[in-house]
Parts: C-alpha cells; sequence; structure tokens
C-alpha cells in the first residue's frame, strides 16, 4: 500500500469515520482521538501511515491502545472525580503509558501499529507515532475491533504479551510484569480499566519488524480513510452511503434497514454487554433482527434464525446519513441500516476464527461465513 498523511481536518474526519465503520460499533467513540489528532495537526506535527513494507526488521515496534468497558458512565466522569478528588492530568495516556513501557524495558521503540482497527483507538495510536516522531504502521492485528486480548493475532500465535504498561488520565502508572496465561493478561488489565472509572490506556506487544510482518494485517489503517471518503462523498452526491460504501468495499453487505424498538446493556467486568432489536422498514418491513455485543457487536440472529457473526464485522449505521453509530450511544427509535463485512483474509484459518466466533463468546451456534449467508 502506499504511504498516506493526513494533512487536513477533512482527512482526519474522514479517517475517524472510517474506524468507527470497522469497529463493529465498538470501540468506543472517535471524539478523543479526534480532537488529539487536530491538535497535533495544528501542532505542526506530520500524521503519516507507513507501509508495513518499510518497516526494518530489527525495527522495535510497540502498540498503544484503551481497554475497557464503552459503557456510557466512562464517558461521564465527571461525578466519579469530584467524589474521589480527581483532575485530569493528560489528555494522552496513552503517552504515559508507552514512556513507562520505554523505561521499564529500557529500549526506544521505533514504530508503533495499532492492536486494533476501530473507535478510539486506532486514531489514538495515529496520535500517539505524530507526537513521538515514530513511525506508524499501516495494519494491525484484527482487521476490526474486538473487545479482548485473545482476539488478536499475536495471542492467537501464542506470543509473550507482557511487560505491559497502563496509565490513566489522572497519572496513575502500573506495569503488568508478568501473566499466568492470556485470560489472566485480560482479567488483570481490565480490573485497571475498571479502577479508572471505565478505560485505561495501555502500551505494548513488543516484537521486533519481522515477527510485526509475520502477525500483522496490512493496509487496514489506510483503508479507514478510504472507507470513511466513501460515505462522505456518496451523501454529499445525493447517493445512498449505504450502498456506496458497500460497493467500495467489495465484500460487504446491507444485511437489514430498521428501527432499534428494543435496547437492554449492563456494564460488567470491564466490557458493555447487551442486546439490540430491530423492527425492519423498507425492503425488511415484517422483519426483525436481534443482535448481541460484548462492546463489539459478535452475532445476530434474522427472523429468530442464527445469522451473521464475528468475525465477520457487524456495523450499525444510521440509515440515512451512513455515521457509524457506537453501542455506547445507540438509541431506542433510531433509524438505522446493519452493514456485514467480511473478516479479513488473514482470519480464514481454525485458530483465528475460533478467537471471535459464537462458541467463543458461550453461544452453542456454528459459525457460517457471510458470503455464505448473503449468497
Amino acid at each position: 500500500m502506499p504511504n498516506v498523511q493526513l494533512t487536513t481536518d477533512q482527512d482526519i474526519e474522514d479517517f475517524a469515520r472510517g474506524n468507527d465503520f470497522m469497529s463493529a460499533c465498538g470501540g468506543g467513540p472517535t471524539t478523543e482521538s479526534l480532537a488529539n489528532l487536530k491538535d497535533s495537526l495544528r501542532g505542526g506535527r506530520p500524521i503519516r501511515i507507513r507501509d508495513i513494507g518499510e518497516l526494518p526488521d530489527d525495527a522495535k515496534v510497540a502498540s498503544v491502545w484503551f481497554s475497557g468497558s464503552i459503557a456510557p458512565s466512562r464517558y461521564n466522569r465527571g461525578p466519579v472525580e469530584k467524589e474521589y478528588g480527581l483532575t485530569p492530568k493528560t489528555k494522552r495516556p496513552l503517552l504515559l503509558a508507552l514512556a513507562l513501557l520505554e523505561t521499564y524495558m529500557g529500549r526506544t521503540f521505533d514504530a508503533l501499529i495499532p492492536t486494533e482497527i476501530g473507535g478510539n483507538n486506532t486514531g489514538s495510536a495515529v496520535d500517539a507515532a505524530a507526537q513521538t516522531g515514530k513511525m506508524l504502521i499501516d495494519g494491525d492485528y484484527a482487521g476490526r475491533a474486538i473487545p479482548e486480548t485473545m482476539c488478536i493475532t499475536p495471542a492467537i500465535a501464542g506470543k509473550t504479551l507482557t511487560p505491559l504498561a497502563c496509565a490513566n488520565h489522572y497519572g496513575d502508572e502500573v506495569v503488568i510484569i508478568n501473566s499466568a496465561n492470556i485470560r489472566m493478561n485480560e482479567r488483570v488489565k481490565k480490573h485497571i480499566a475498571m479502577a479508572s472509572f471505565g478505560g485505561v490506556g495501555c502500551a505494548g506487544l513488543a516484537f521486533s519488524g519481522r515477527e510485526v510482518k509475520e502477525l500483522a494485517l496490512p493496509g487496514t489503517v489506510s483503508r479507514s480513510l478510504t472507507i470513511g471518503r466513501a460515505i462522505r462523498t456518496a451523501r454529499e452526491r445525493g447517493e445512498d452511503p449505504l450502498d456506496a460504501v458497500t460497493k467500495q468495499l467489495g465484500n460487504a453487505w446491507v444485511l437489514f434497514r430498521g428501527v432499534l424498538d428494543k435496547r437492554t446493556w449492563e456494564s460488567r467486568d470491564g466490557y458493555m454487554w447487551g442486546e439490540h432489536e430491530f423492527a425492519g422498514f423498507g425492503p425488511f418491513d415484517g422483519r426483525r433482527m436481534r443482535m448481541w455485543f460484548k462492546n463489539e457487536n459478535h452475532i445476530t440472529w434474522l427472523d429468530g434464525k442464527p445469522y451473521v457473526a464475528s468475525p465477520d464485522v457487524i456495523e450499525v449505521v444510521d440509515a440515512e446519513t451512513g455515521e457509524p453509530i457506537v453501542n455506547s450511544f445507540l438509541e431506542e427509535g433510531r433509524r438505522v441500516g446493519v452493514i456485514g463485512v467480511k473478516r479479513m483474509p488473514q482470519y480464514d484459518t481454525p485458530e483465528r476464527i475460533a478467537s471471535m466466533n459464537p462458541r467463543h463468546w458461550g453461544f452453542d451456534l456454528d459459525y457460517v461465513p457471510i458470503e455464505r449467508l448473503v449468497r
């Protein structure tokens, strides 16, 4: 993929929209990363996305990301901050976590790569690279947003995921030196996020350039810019943005158009869990879709029968504008479209399918690839 640079506010907004689209409605709103990227741009810091082929094999590479629930309370911390006598000290906790990781490991990283594509995390990793002058790799470890470390390619490959540095907006810093296993790594990290009132900045996944090339899904960061532009330009031309973005992507389909008429959710164990129910309109009049999510959308049922599921992407967008909608703030009565996107081809292995299929989430259902269901 050619190198990409974000040079205008419009570029950043399109990029954030594309990240949102690939988030499967998880990853949290892009408000924070959008503001930080614009701040970096105005500060004269180049925002470059570099082809993975330019990464030297001996480069030192890390990832930075946020971990935690995307429940609405995470984005309304004022009351608990007052209760605990806290004032946010930084708007970029990922930089604190990265500096802590470098200090603990006694090394300086040459490059950063996002853990996932979607929501706040991708843009925040790009901003961290711009702020530190490090190379930002055009790729990630999932091709979409995911709620658990167990779903990313380094974890599936059995790579060591520690040390892991964590920092929050208030300046609290923690290093997880070692973990009993990947599930405990995820559990401890999520409990730090809960102690930080919903989310915590993380830095880790320290690999060589050669390892990154073996693990990464290339081209996914620049793809977000393409997706975001396609939605916006279709809307400006008066076209249906849902049809436009599925055409742009190729392996994507409009799965449903309807109104959200029932929504239940809870914040539990560092995640937002819940279900949506939609009543169809237009070509889907009289039909219903149910959707289960754990931060991100993972399983759907169409007219009571199992339908599209992870690792294929299930994204809910505004029915008229095509703007992606985060599960944190999706409201009953909203007219929406549901778009399905085929998983990245690198996930077409039994191990990677199993990391996100319905049985991984505790459902006694077989995974059926989206391309077979929509046929």
